[in-house]
């Protein structure tokens, strides 16, 4: 049922270009922004808000930064009311306890008016590189309360009336160790804000205020309508999970998943008090992450906005780690807690599918994400540098479907930079950067391989970089394997101390084994360390979990991925049941028939 006539055609055109105005608003921060998270991994957020703050569109995004640039607008209208929001301002905000996850994400919010009536809003995040934290960069593992961790204004006007505010501008970037990138981050919002509100200006002009918001509005309508269909559709249900993460002792994270008819009930109850380490989650951001997960498994073909929301509830106790009451820290949140709870959500609500004959098609196996690694110093060209090693990150192996493998280096929504662009800006030097061999869980579809990879400083002035270690910290977390499948191995950082790296450059030698560098190796848990001359930073992140019993696989296809490095011989004969003939190099099929056999006998006695 349409809401104010709009025929179909109309629709579709305006909620397609509704669509593109979000688009192109990530492509102005893309090619006007200061650091590498913005310009090459894409960690940003492009929107545009109704009114009153809910959704109307969301370009290509992370799903939780949506959610919470909602209410970042809510926040402003609150803190100045309509009647001091003028045509032409630009409001700023990254107080976590309101709206942000963390300080380094900086909204720049601004109204859009047209015939000096406020119609709508947009609202870009880009993270920073730098908000005068106690550990360059922001990600503060030593902070114990939120004061240690930077720069946090509630909502402030950085443009008034069309004007820059200098004065406020200047207050901002001085307060960084790195002010001309983050000047520019902020200048690269503003544009990408103009942009928007140049657009819908010109649809309000076009086809009256009236008719767009009629179709904000069934759009909205729409998107709600079939989620909650589609919910309606799966057997009511209370599905858990828990997570635990390795700081200030185990955290353990909890969450139950009710489905009463047409709605989800996401219940954190049972999740632990919050911690003096700033894995803390604010309220906000565990709703985004319960929202990207939704939109990801069942609202993956529908327009990213408040209908996706409707049908949702979250209950996050407070003063526990996924609603965090002041002044706790928060500072590594977005990356240990925030992906915990995605992993959760995203676990109880593949739980929920395969209940369901129809959705459990769509079934892919978790994963509770990776460790990573923040460096900052003086760079080859003797300027200050803060920057997240994004050549590493972000390259997941994906979970197993219930009928495919995996993705090797998957990764997630976000973009990574090759290396030889890392080694360009920054005094690094990669060592190898590769598939992790029998790191992706085996299965009848086995999951996606993670990347490992290993860098030394390199040209540093100073002979050395600082570094901070953050992520979901745990062996246990990694790819979950679903139905038999085994899960994957788990994301790990090791610093390994006084090699002998140089000697083999020096001896053109390629060091691309870790066990041929010698040295002290040792695991890093949230921690600030330094990257000296002979340390090497190894790194290996999450891997997909497999799906269904390894001995069902294929045989060529196992003997594939031994052929492509994914899969050792060794596990593809224990784990998997698959011989291969020594002078033919093929699969032996009569041998492998017996010997998983063998192995099923075997599984078989142990479970008695």
């Amino acid at each position: 049922m349409l809401i104010r006539n709009v025929d179909p055609i109309t629709f579709e055109v305006l909620s397609h270009r509704l669509h593109q105005i979000t688009r192109e608003m990530g492509i102005v921060l893309e090619r006007t922004g200061g650091t590498v998270t913005t310009t090459q991994q894409h960690d940003y957020n492009a929107s545009l808000y109704r009114p009153d703050g809910e959704i109307m569109a969301a370009g290509e995004t992370y799903g939780h930064h949506v959610v919470c640039a909602g209410f970042a607008v809510k926040r402003i209208l609150e803190r100045f009311g309509k009647d001091e929001i003028y045509p032409d301002d630009v409001f700023l905000l990254n107080d976590p306890y309101l709206a942000a996850i963390h300080n380094p994400d900086v909204y720049v919010i601004s109204p859009i008016h047209y015939q000096n009536e406020l119609v709508g809003w947009s609202a870009t995040f880009v993270h920073v590189s730098d908000v005068g934290a106690m550990t360059p960069g922001g990600d503060s593992p030593e902070a114990t309360e939120i004061f240690q961790e930077g720069i946090r204004i509630p909502g402030i006007k950085l443009v008034e009336r069309g004007r820059l505010r200098r004065d406020v501008f200047d207050t901002i970037t001085h307060m960084t160790r790195q002010p001309e990138a983050v000047g520019l981050d902020l200048k690269c919002e503003i544009a990408a804000n103009n942009v928007a509100k140049s657009r819908m200006q010109s649809m309000y002009q076009q086809y009256g205020p009236e008719l767009v918001n009629a179709v904000s509005m069934e759009m909205i309508h729409y998107t709600e309508t079939i989620l909650r269909n589609r919910i309606r559709e799966i057997p009511d249900g209370v599905w858990s999970e828990t997570l635990t993460i390795e700081a200030d002792g185990l955290c353990k994270l909890t969450l139950t998943l009710r489905k009463e008819e047409d709605h989800l009930v996401f219940d954190f109850s049972g999740t632990d008090k919050q911690v003096r380490k700033g894995i803390n989650l604010p309220f906000h951001g565990t709703f985004g992450f319960c929202f990207g997960a939704v939109l990801y498994s069942l609202a993956y073909d529908l327009p990213k906005n408040q209908g996706v929301l409707r049908p949702m509830r979250v209950i996050a106790p407070e003063g526990t780690i996924v609603n965090v009451q002041y002044p706790g820290p928060i500072s590594m949140s977005t990356t240990s807690s925030g992906f915990g709870v995605g992993f959760l959500a995203s676990s109880v609500l593949m739980q929920m599918l395969a209940t369901s004959e129809k959705w459990k098609r769509e079934i892919v196996a978790p994963n509770a994400s990776h460790r990573n690694c923040r460096h900052s110093g003086v760079n080859q060209y003797g300027r200050y540098c803060a920057f997240i090693n994004m050549a590493h990150g972000a390259l997941d192996g994906n979970g197993a479907g219930i009928n495919k493998d995996g993705v090797n280096s998957g990764g997630s929504y976000m973009s990574v930079p090759n290396v030889e662009w890392m080694e360009l800006h920054y005094p690094i030097l990669y060592l190898f950067r590769r598939h992790a061999i029998d790191s992706a869980g085996a299965g009848r579809f086995r999951g996606g391989a993670g990347v490992e990879s290993a860098h030394m400083s390199h040209d540093a002035p100073e002979g050395k970089i600082r570094g901070v270690a953050y992520g979901v910290a745990g062996l246990r977390n990694s790819g979950h394997g679903m139905f038999g499948g085994y899960p994957a191995a788990p994301s790990l950082m090791v610093l390994i101390e006084k090699t002998k790296v140089n000697e083999l450059i020096e001896m053109n030698q390629s060091p691309v084994n870790i066990s041929g560098l010698g040295g002290q190796s040792r695991f890093l848990p949230y921690c600030n360390f330094e990257l000296k001359k002979h340390d090497v930073l190894y790194m290996r992140v999450a891997s997909g979990g497999g799906y269904g019993d390894p001995l069902e696989r294929d045989p060529q296809l196992v003997w594939n991925d031994v052929n492509n490095g994914i899969v050792s011989e060794e596990v593809a004969r224990n784990i998997y049941g698959v011989v291969v003939d020594g002078e033919s190099g093929k699969v032996d099929l009569a041998a492998t028939q017996e010997l998983r056999k063998i192995i099923r006998e075997n599984e078989l006695k142990g479970a008695e």
